[in-house]
């Protein structure tokens, strides 16, 4: 982690390891000594993240509250990792559905204004953030399920496909996809990665090279989200999913996940430098960020409109 990195400050003050450099052993089964007793239920919230945690059912909700749009700034980041990191903490913790506190979008993705007009140090603090978010996120040992009350285009999206399990609102006003061909910006491999896993080789290729947005009703055909329901049924829905999820023995089901993700996990640890430092120059270069800004301005056009 990069020195003045606030995640990788707190890594240190903390004394946890990145995932990326965690022992291979290092279970939740060994986080706390057995026969401790558990924390009470309780909630915590930062400024852009609330977390409850249900300690009877052992599941957590984790909802989204960063308006206008939930955009997927550092400070944001480092509050998901960090609000990940203590719910993995405690083993009272099985599982975290993801949702949001806003009306109508889930997250809106990558913060444009964290890569237009930078230091190169910004982007690669940055950068550095968003590979965290989904390292810890994709490989999470815990039940991962999205609660998608809203649209949710590309870093957004990435949330949700990083998730063991997918709901959204069935409201064709709500689109979800990896759309960063439309900002003239390059999906990287792990998002391209994570998208072939759940929908597969040539749905991903079309969709990702159309930068496509689809419509809540589109998404389920192609197996982007599992199940629409209606959006006052979106939370009792996630709760007995994720109820069905939890009537399993985790150490199979752990064991199983970190199977089918552990060579894309390892792609990104193992090229992960080399990773920041394109990100660095493909952001830098002048036609990307007149592209960013020809976007950012358009934004405020709608806005002010």
């Amino acid at each position: 982690m990069a020195a003045g990195s606030t995640l990788g400050r707190w890594i240190v003050r903390s004394g946890v390891l990145p995932l990326s450099r965690r022992p291979p052993a290092w279970g939740r089964a060994a986080r706390q000594p057995p026969g401790l007793p558990l924390a009470p239920a309780r909630a915590f919230s930062n400024n852009k993240i609330l977390v409850e945690l249900d300690e009877s059912s052992g599941v957590a909700t984790m909802k989204f509250k960063s308006p206008p749009v939930n955009s997927l700034s550092l400070d944001f980041l480092t509050e998901f990792c960090i609000s990940l990191e203590k719910l993995e903490n405690n083993r009272a913790c099985r599982g975290v559905i993801f949702t949001s506190a806003i009306p109508k979008i889930f997250s809106s993705g990558l913060d444009i204004t964290e890569m237009c007009g930078k230091s190169t140090e910004h982007y690669a603090e940055f950068w550095r953030a968003v590979q965290e978010m989904w390292l810890r996120l994709y490989g999470c040992n815990m039940v991962t399920i999205a609660a998608v009350n809203g649209s949710s285009p590309a870093g957004g999206c990435l949330i949700a496909l990083s998730c063991d399990y997918r709901i959204m609102v069935d409201n064709p006003k709500f689109n979800i996809g990896l759309n960063e061909a439309q900002l003239g910006i390059v999906a990287p491999f792990w998002f391209k990665d994570t998208f072939v896993n759940v929908v597969g080789q040539r749905i991903a290729e079309r969709s990702l090279q159309l930068g496509a947005l689809h419509p809540a009703p589109e998404a389920l055909k192609l197996g982007l989200v599992d199940e629409l329901v209606p959006e006052e049924k979106l939370q009792e829905k996630a709760a007995a999913v994720m109820a069905q999820w939890l009537a399993l023995p985790d150490h199979a089901r752990q064991i199983t996940k970190s199977m089918m993700r552990k060579t894309v996990l390892d792609r990104l640890i193992s090229h992960r430098e080399e990773d920041i430092q394109h990100f660095i120059s493909f952001t830098s270069k002048e036609s990307i960020q007149k592209s960013l800004r020809m976007y950012m301005e358009m934004l405020r056009k709608k806005k002010s409109g």
